[in-house]
């Protein structure tokens, strides 16, 4: 039998305006249409019914501060790429400029020119690689780019015709081997790219191994092609190598900026900083009902029931980012109390066993990953039970649900 208070509920599913059943970017097409009538309300937690991202940015204050503890006065590079780690990279971009950040690192020009259209300033780097519509986007918008091969001429060839100069970062492969001009003849590249009359040199910048041993080398490879330069008469401006890792326990890889991502949102603890998870995700029941023995749920009768059950079913499927390994491995908390998972997860539902509780009725907030009371479901532990990592789990997440800071 269905528990439901309909006459609440059919109410409250029928307030679109208020963002209730649409969120993200159905949400903002919805509430575009209605400016005629009326600005788009804020966001809360209230309105929210469908699976939504929280961000705890006190935590996320905390975690700059820990970062700048460790590198004094250095310029930070916030490494946001991938839509902040899934954390939403318009919310943590403001909220860190808030705290004083003024350069960012993407992997895909469309999340530079993003930032830009919602008016971050300082410097943001593209990691990743480029067309020739992305060479415009860069020079037209100020993003700054990283280069590493002869696609170098495409920048400098659109920055002529725009009569300006595109600025770029150097990447030397000082050992990672995935990309970047190799340090070995890295000499003779940085001599071409000072030579061409549209671009501008503003940095140079290594990825680590993290392999605290090889730090050293490293290092002293993209110094040694720094010097090379300098004593050319070639300025090749910031150096730049260190993400969280080196952040956290290497002192010599810290040069003239650091570039640190996923101890600035917590992804996962440091052993030298005190970091605190940014990232939460919430949902709430959307339907409870009671189910007896030789029933089923889901396709092709994929959960039997077997005894007395009460269920609850949540907005929430592998559509949204959500791992399938999640059902019979993982847990949610409901009024500061832990489920299990059960059944198959789809592409937009969840299934709850809720047995034994009779206070869990619709609309009930459901914390997947975050804190409820004296219980807590950290990302790491989510992460796990579905044979998963913090990283995959948080990267996911699908950017169309709605970003809350709280």
């Amino acid at each position: 039998m269905g528990k439901t208070d309909r006459r609440d509920f059919m109410k409250l599913a029928s307030s679109v305006s208020a963002g209730v059943i649409l969120t993200g970017s159905a949400a903002t097409i919805a509430r575009a249409q209605e400016t005629e009538l009326a600005g788009p309300p804020p966001q809360t937690v209230e309105d929210q019914f469908d699976t939504w991202v929280e961000l705890n940015i006190d935590n996320l204050n905390h975690n700059i501060a820990e970062v700048r503890r460790k590198v004094a006065e250095r310029p930070i590079m916030a490494v946001i790429k991938c839509n902040a780690y899934g954390h939403g990279i318009v919310e943590i971009a403001k909220s860190m400029v808030l705290k004083g950040i003024e350069h960012f690192a993407v992997v895909k020009m469309d999340e530079g020119e993003l930032l830009r259209h919602n008016r971050v300033g300082g410097m943001i780097l593209n990691l990743g690689p480029f067309s020739p519509r992305d060479a415009r986007t860069a020079i037209t918008h100020n993003i700054s780019q990283s280069v590493f091969s002869d696609a170098v001429e495409i920048l400098n060839e659109e920055a002529g015709k725009l009569n300006r100069k595109a600025k770029v970062h150097i990447k030397l492969d000082t050992g990672l081997g995935r990309v970047g001009v190799p340090y070995k003849i890295a000499d003779a590249f940085v001599e071409k790219v000072a030579a061409l009359p549209n671009i501008e040199i503003e940095g140079v910048l290594t990825a680590m191994t993290e392999d605290a041993d090889y730090n050293p080398l490293q290092i002293d490879r993209l110094n040694r092609v720094y010097n090379n330069a300098k004593a050319k008469g070639i300025d090749l401006g910031i150096r730049h190598a260190a993400s969280s890792a080196e952040v956290d326990h290497d002192p010599n890889s810290y040069l003239d900026m650091v570039r640190p991502g996923s101890s600035l949102v917590g992804l996962e603890p440091m052993p030298n900083m005190d970091i605190k998870p940014v990232l939460g995700v919430k949902t709430r029941v959307i339907y409870v009902k009671d189910m007896v023995p030789g029933e089923s749920v889901g396709y092709h009768q994929a959960y039997k029931i077997e005894k007395p059950m009460r269920i609850a079913t949540l907005p929430l499927g592998y559509s949204d980012g959500f791992s399938l390994n999640s059902v019979n491995n993982a847990n949610v908390i409901i009024k500061g109390k832990k489920y299990p998972m059960v059944g198959l997860i789809t592409a937009n539902h969840t299934i709850i066993d809720v047995t034994g509780s009779n206070g869990i009725e619709i609309g009930e907030m459901v914390t997947v990953i975050g804190k409820d009371g004296e219980e807590e479901i950290t990302n790491t532990e989510y992460s796990n039970q579905t044979g998963g990592h913090a990283y995959h789990t948080a990267n996911c997440l699908k950017s169309y649900l709605t970003r809350l800071k709280v």
